[in-house]
């Protein structure tokens, strides 16, 4: 049976229905073109009205016009029927009802417009037309001190923008900002709601104009292996949309923030403007660096971000003119010179002092600002000390305690163990060690067979166990922040511990020169941290968030990192004044302290003078000018790059 052909009215109720469904502008169509009819058809019969039943005072057709539109507009204007016939008003009162039920419409059709309007703003699901901003792309723990490094590195410019875009509603994001960033500066932080791999999402937030996009991770970095592999999948699904959005050709600097290393390699082939940070790697590394250099933590803290000195690349307009890089270094008056990348993007930091540098090779710089790093034709003038440096420094064996265990433990002892000789030990203790650990340990102990490294598992680290292990003859014991759990947690566990420590120490006679060195998740508790005896401490949310916001304005700058961690090359150290200087205390300029360093085959980039540390402001000395003027003392220490720590 063939369906029965609808009927007209049908027909046009269903285009009716379609017309509708389209929107605001259809309801506001249909309203204006009702108005316009009631007005018509009002007209209409007034007029014939007119015609039949004459006012009492006759007026033209166009004053009725008006009387009509007026009356259909104001309910008020029927008093200007007041003396016409009995039609006449009538028709009035007519008109007035139909005006009040198509404005009544109207208004409330406007009003809620407005508001879906205002509630699509709340959901952030209007358009952004920034231009060159900085994008972020979902909202973990570290959006915070990444926003806060890039209102920073905005200073210099006029109104910047920094948008993010996550799941999270837009009010939500608004308030926690609002919450916990008082001074913006110059940036303006815009939020928007909505998938951060969809491309319809990319395209409102104006992806095309970014200067730049950090892409962040919803799972945390002690979350379980399975959430992160989950994450990360998500993350390289961004990337894509990134991708299919701009296109390859057109991407700015993309900075992703993925767990796994697999999903890192993977990352890093989709495109060469895809960058991605070693986490757990660097914090390791980072860890190691800073148990072993008391102090070091003040100079990262200085030149990771914005907030003082950082890496900048500078290449001359009329080029390095054959000099070498003992030479060149005395060339710079407010920054200093550091090392060099080539032409194949290969970073050098503290190179052989005789290597001539190349016009296309880029010099590697810390300075304040880009605008500081202005070479001088004629180098600044230094003196030599008149003896020659120490010889290097003999090395001993050392003791190293790791107390928990995380993502980084087994790179923290494999790191370690590159640097330690032969008779030296690695004890490492844990509430419960799982076979993967084991298994880690056991390989380390394997390849570096000169080395004790002992895994003890202690459900609770009280007193009476300390004393069985004398924490106080280990170098340095290192407290490692657990796995899982909010960073609040975390970090009251690792108070707990201190506490223990703390307490142990208080009761030995003797003077206790262990270092404890400890990971800090949350840098609200600081202060509680400092309250335990630990001067070196790693904020390690803030230090990754920090290089995340700096290698989104540079990625390359990323490349001076891994060289600087890499245990191969030469890495940061705090140097006791004695090994460059023969006699104290001295007199001298910075440029001075850069001949001494370098006579060593060391790059002095700057000082820490112990008798200023009672001032908090003072004490480290990060990027002087060359002229600067200080007075060293036989305690105080050189703060340079150099291949080792003697």
């Amino acid at each position: 049976m063939k369906n029965k052909k609808p009927g007209f009215t049908r027909i046009l109720k269903y285009k009716f229905d379609n017309f509708m469904s389209k929107g605001g502008f259809s309801i506001f169509a249909a309203l204006m073109t009702l108005f316009l009819a009631a007005f018509v058809l009002m007209s209409v019969i007034r007029f014939v009205a007119n015609l039949a039943f004459p006012e009492a005072e006759p007026i033209n057709f166009s004053s009725q016009l008006w009387r009509v539109f007026l009356q259909i507009s104001d309910a008020g204007a029927v008093a200007e029927d007041s003396d016409n016939n009995y039609f006449n008003k009538i028709t009035g009162i007519l008109t007035i009802l139909l005006g009040l039920v198509l404005f009544s419409s109207l208004v409330a059709f406007i009003t809620s417009q407005f508001e879906a309007k205002l509630d699509e703003l709340r959901k952030g699901k209007s358009d952004v037309i920034e231009q060159n901003h900085t994008l972020i792309l979902g909202f973990s723990e570290r959006v915070l001190e990444i926003i806060r490094e890039l209102i920073m590195a905005n200073e210099s410019t006029k109104s910047a923008a920094i948008v993010v875009l996550s799941y999270h509603a837009k009010d939500e994001m608004d308030d926690f900002f609002r919450d916990h960033i008082d001074d913006r500066k110059t940036s303006r932080i815009i939020t928007r709601s909505g998938l951060t791999s969809s491309k319809r999402m990319l395209d409102k937030v104006n992806i095309d104009s970014a200067k730049s996009v950090i892409i962040l991770n919803d799972s945390p970095a002690d979350d379980s292996e399975e959430e992160k592999e989950i994450s990360d999948s998500k993350v390289l699904k961004t990337i894509m949309a990134v991708i299919s959005s701009l296109g390859e050709e057109n991407l700015p600097p993309l900075i992703a923030e993925l767990h796994t290393k697999s999903k890192r390699n993977l990352a890093k082939t989709i495109s060469k403007s895809v960058h991605c940070i070693e986490e757990n790697s660097l914090l390791a590394k980072l860890m190691v660096q800073t148990s072993r250099t008391s102090g070091l933590v003040n100079v990262y803290d200085e030149l990771v971000g914005f907030d003082g000195s950082e890496f900048y690349y500078h290449k001359p307009k009329i080029g390095w003119g054959g000099k070498k890089y003992k030479d060149l270094i005395f060339h710079f008056p407010r920054s200093s010179l550091i090392g060099y990348r080539n032409t194949d993007g290969q970073v050098f930091v503290n190179p052989n002092p005789e290597t001539v540098f190349e016009n296309d090779w880029e010099g590697l710089l810390i300075a304040e600002d880009d605008s500081t790093i202005n070479p001088q034709k004629q180098g600044i003038e230094y003196k030599l000390p008149d003896a020659e440096p120490a010889l290097p420094l003999a090395r001993s064996k050392e003791n190293q305690l790791i107390v928990g265990w995380s993502h980084k433990a087994a790179i923290i002892v494999n790191e370690y163990s590159q640097y330690l000789i032969g008779g030296s030990a690695i004890d490492v203790i844990v509430n419960k060690s799982d076979s993967k650990a084991k298994e880690e340990i056991k390989n380390i102990a394997e390849k570096y067979p000169g080395l004790q490294i002992n895994l003890i598992e202690k459900s609770r680290y009280g007193q009476e166990f300390l004393q069985t292990i004398h924490p106080e003859k280990y170098d340095n014991v290192i407290i490692l922040k657990q796995d899982g759990g909010n960073s609040e947690l975390r970090d009251s566990e690792t108070i707990a511990i201190l506490l223990e420590f703390r307490y142990y120490f208080k009761q030995l006679a003797s003077e206790v020169k262990t270092q404890l060195i400890t990971e800090v998740a949350d840098s609200e508790n600081i202060e509680v941290i400092q309250q335990m005896g630990v001067r070196d401490f790693l904020i390690s949310n803030k230090f990754v968030s920090k290089i995340y916001a700096q290698a989104s304005e540079d990625p390359t700058v990323l490349n001076a990192y891994d060289e600087m961690f890499d245990e191969a090359g030469s890495e940061i150290y705090l140097k006791k004044a004695s090994l460059f200087f023969p006699e104290f205390p001295i007199e001298v300029t910075f440029a001075d302290v850069c001949a001494a360093a370098i006579k060593r085959r060391e790059t002095a980039f700057g000082l820490r003078l112990l008798s200023e540390e009672k001032n908090e402001e003072k004490g480290f000395y990060i990027n002087p000018a060359k002229v600067s003027t200080f007075t060293i003392n036989a305690d105080d220490y050189l703060i340079t790059f150099a291949e080792d720590d003697a």
